[in-house]
C-alpha cells in the first residue's frame, strides 16, 4: 500500500513565520502532478469530496462557495487555516491529505496512485528524485 505519510511528513521543515502557507505545499506538488491527467475541475471535485468526507470533525474546512481552480481552492484553504491555531490546522490539513490520497487511490488504483505522490515528493528533494532516475536507467 501507499505511503500518504510521504506528503504530509514533506511539511515539516519550515520557516515559522509562514502561518499556513507551508500546509499548502504538497497540495501545490499534488495539484501540479494530478491536473494534467484529471484536469482542474476534477482535481477540485476531488478535493471537495475530501473536504466532505472529513467535515463532520472538521466543518471550519468547508469553502464558501465551489472551486473553480486550485489556485482559488488554495487562496481559500489558507484562510480558513489562518483562522484556526497552527496545531488544529496541521491536524486538519494531514487528515485531509489522507483522505484525498485515499480517494485518489480508489479512483484510479494505488499503484498509480504511489507513482503521483512520488512524483510530487521528487519535486520537493532533487537529490532523492535523482537517484530514483539513476536507479531507474540501470
Amino acid at each position: 500500500m501507499f505511503n500518504d505519510e510521504d506528503m504530509t511528513n514533506s511539511t515539516d521543515a519550515r520557516d515559522p513565520s509562514d502561518g499556513s502557507r507551508h500546509l499548502l505545499q504538497p497540495w501545490r506538488r499534488i495539484a501540479q502532478h494530478l491536473c494534467p491527467l484529471i484536469g482542474e475541475s476534477g482535481f477540485c471535485a476531488l478535493f471537495g469530496r475530501a473536504v466532505h468526507v472529513i467535515g463532520p470533525e472538521h466543518a471550519w474546512l468547508a469553502p464558501q462557495q465551489p472551486c473553480r481552480a486550485p489556485e482559488q481552492l488554495f487562496t481559500s484553504l489558507e484562510e480558513r487555516m489562518a483562522r484556526v491555531d497552527a496545531e488544529r490546522a496541521a491536524a486538519a490539513n494531514e487528515v485531509l491529505l489522507r483522505t484525498f490520497t485515499q480517494l485518489l487511490s480508489t479512483l484510479i488504483g494505488e499503484r498509480l496512485t504511489q507513482r503521483l505522490l512520488e512524483s510530487a515528493t521528487a519535486a520537493v528533494d532533487p537529490a532523492q528524485g535523482q537517484q530514483k532516475n539513476a536507479q531507474e536507467q540501470k
